[in-house]
């Protein structure tokens, strides 16, 4: 038998009945108050949520399919359900109504159109690829652009794909809530409302895991029951608003669902432009003109600047240098600022999921280095919101050697009970450690590099 007990992120393996027992017979039960019994044989499992009210959310998982009872169960019930499961009698399946094969395939559907609506439509795909294809053109005719000639031609030329592509993100959003305003509507059920890791890794670097809202519903269309599970159509990114989510999306609520009526499997709940929209498009327009106008000053004016007031400059290296000495002194009082907010935030309790290290491989002019970082996994608890995360220096990765990662990792093994410093303003913002000397380490780099653009403008001379 393979089982694990979870009640509130305290695992126990093969829990026995006295231990089913247990977990219910504590009361009375917090608020937020949950247990799950998984079995790892066959990927089924049992998840309990203590309502308000002392009653029990119950959701069943075969494996396959999902299943909910008619409604609420007693303390009574849940055990028995529970004791029925761990003994792998089949009678404890009548306890739930199961959805059908076609609901399920729904709902593994909907999923995937989830994440293909977080895909770059063809065409913004087209649009970067040909602004790729114009810098090759470029380099053909630079002699007859405008600053063909200078030295820091690529560089304009480098930022226009990301240019591109955040035009081409905010074009294809602002078209669907555009084509969502004439979509139809259903009233519609929540049936599922907690958080799901979304992880990520690009070529190179560790993998991130970030804490998501999980939310499906159920609404009718033509007879035809749909599940979906896209809240937004600007797509809930979590952070901040996963607890705010959740608490407007609780199981069981009445929603209303608007939906494409040429493709109902196409809904959301929230058509409507994420609030603030217009002011972050503003601000992005804005910083990429100022940005614009920066390159431009230190393309034309800085180096006959540098040249009028030191002639035996080298203007180049001056400015390389000044400017990124300014951005590690930037980055030096961001991170020097998060630390020290970093000091304060609260502990909770957290529990070790995955522990070990991961590869990075960076190519560079033919070679590869190969380092390693610790990969750390824990979950923890915050305002009955459960999260999960990676990180364990705040703000910071470090990769090194192999022996140096184990030795990080080994410091929080699997299933280790660990304290876990969380943002008060963004639980999903965690981390287990909060390092002090990384900050001095870029003004010291900063101060190094403004030396260097005085010494190559012959100030020391």
């Amino acid at each position: 038998m393979a089982m694990e007990l979870c009640v509130n992120d305290k695992f126990t393996t093969d829990p026995s009945a006295d231990d089913i027992g247990r977990a219910f017979d504590s009361v009375p039960h917090p608020q937020g108050w949950f247990l799950v019994l998984d079995d790892e044989d066959d990927g089924s499992n049992i998840e309990v949520t203590a309502r308000p009210e002392g009653t029990f959310d119950v959701t069943a998982d075969d494996g396959h399919r999902e299943g909910h009872p008619a409604k609420p169960f007693t303390a009574a019930e849940a055990k028995a359900a529970l004791l029925k499961y761990r003994a792998r009698d089949p009678g404890w399946r009548q306890a739930f109504t199961w959805e059908s094969e076609a609901e399920a395939e729904e709902r593994t559907e909907s999923r995937a159109a989830k994440r293909r609506s977080s895909e770059p439509p063809t065409w913004a795909v087209a649009a970067v690829i040909g602004s790729v294809a114009l810098i090759v053109v470029a380099s053909f005719v630079r002699r007859w652009l405008p600053f063909g000639n200078s030295d820091y031609f690529w560089i304009g030329l480098i930022f226009l794909p990301m240019v591109v592509l955040v035009m081409a993100v905010i074009a294809n959003k602002m078209l669907e809530v555009r084509r969502a305003a004439g979509w139809s509507t259903a009233v519609g059920r929540i049936v599922k409302s907690g958080t799901a890791a979304d992880r990520h890794r690009f070529a190179g670097e560790t993998t991130t895991v970030k804490t998501m809202p999980d939310v499906e519903y159920e609404f009718s269309v033509g007879g035809h029951k749909i599940r979906g599970n896209r809240i937004s159509i600007g797509e809930d990114t979590g952070g901040a608003n996963t607890e705010a989510t959740l608490s407007r999306y609780t199981v069981g609520a009445a929603v209303t669902v608007y939906y494409d009526p040429a493709n109902p499997k196409n809904c959301v709940l929230e058509r409507a432009a994420p609030e603030g929209v217009g002011k972050a498009i503003a601000v992005v327009a804005a910083g990429l003109l100022v940005f614009a106008g920066i390159v431009y000053w230190l393309v034309t004016a800085a180096p006959r600047l540098i040249e009028q007031h030191f002639p035996h400059a080298n203007a180049p290296v001056v400015i390389f240098a000044s400017v990124f000495a300014l951005l590690l002194l930037l980055f030096f009082i961001a991170s020097w600022r998060q630390s020290r907010r970093a000091a304060d935030w609260p502990l909770v309790r957290g529990t070790v999921l995955s522990s070990g290290t991961e590869r990075l491989e960076n190519r560079s002019d033919g070679r590869t280095s190969v380092t390693h970082a610790p990969a750390v996994e824990y979950s923890y608890r915050v305002n009955d919101v459960d999260y999960v995360s990676r990180q364990i220096k705040v703000g910071m990765v470090a990769a090194a050697s192999e022996s140096y990662a184990a030795g990080v990792a080994a410091r929080y093994p699997k299933g280790a009970v660990i304290d876990v410093h969380y943002d008060p303003a963004n639980p999903s913002n965690a981390a287990l450690e909060n390092p002090t000397g990384m900050p001095w380490l870029l003004l010291i780099l900063a101060v190094a590099l403004f030396a260097l653009a005085a010494q190559q403008a012959g100030a020391f001379s």
